[in-house]
């Protein structure tokens, strides 16, 4: 069992640049670090983007003990990230975990397993992304888990302090180190999507469409040449 208690979180101010950014846009352009909704969905509608550090834990199926210790770490602003590998039984995750995050002034958990007390969590109107439902909840054994280390969320490595950015579409991982690169990214295709609103309304489906034409001739092209 390790728990390491210090997280080295990042720049308040390119956290709340970062919030103002979809993974949506980021999703143009990069290829790893997104998580879709398909399997860690959303509890309630994200009606705003959100953006905060990542407090990790690992935990076994059935033990809850340490959900505890890494609720007693959150700051204000902090996302829980919680590994259960995808377990589909017991919830370590419900209401007064809810409670207890919202007071510590956590904005949004993520649980790699399931959560219960759905209705609410839906009610409180916390952010919460889960794998699974279910009315069986974890035990206090104190088997063993892992606090602030990196954990994996759907393929995607989440290093303690790396920043979480959320929507109702999914999940951005921004590696804390990189996170000015990422937030430049984002800008620029934060630019060119409110290009093509602007393109689309100016010109009209139609019109807009033909710019797509030396493409798809290009491809057909290609595809005579097999």
């Amino acid at each position: 069992m390790k728990i390491i208690s210090e997280v080295q979180r990042p720049n308040p101010q390119v956290v709340k640049q970062l919030e103002a950014i979809s993974p949506s846009d980021f999703g143009h352009s990069i290829n790893f670090q997104l998580i879709s909704a398909r399997k860690i969905k959303p509890l309630i509608p994200i009606e705003h983007t959100f953006a905060g550090p990542a407090v990790t834990l690992r935990i076994p199926p059935n033990d809850g003990l340490l959900v505890n210790k890494v609720l007693d770490l959150v700051q204000p602003g902090d996302v829980v990230v919680i590994d259960m590998n995808e377990e589909e039984r017991f919830a370590c995750w419900g209401e007064i975990t809810t409670k207890v995050a919202m007071e510590k002034g956590a904005i949004a958990a993520i649980i790699n397993g399931p959560v219960t007390d759905t209705k609410i969590i839906t009610d409180l109107q916390f952010n919460v992304f889960s794998y699974a439902v279910s009315p069986l909840t974890t035990k206090v054994y104190s088997l063993d888990g892992d606090v602030n280390v990196p954990v994996s969320i759907s393929g995607c490595i989440i290093n303690p302090g790396d920043i979480i950015v959320g929507s109702n579409d999914g999940l951005l991982v921004v590696p804390k180190d990189e996170a000015l690169a990422y937030l430049e990214i984002g800008k620029k295709e934060q630019e060119a999507d409110e290009k093509r609103r602007h393109d689309l309304e100016q010109l009209g489906a139609e019109n807009y469409l033909r710019r797509f034409d030396p493409l798809w001739d290009k491809m057909m092209e290609k595809s005579k040449n097999y």
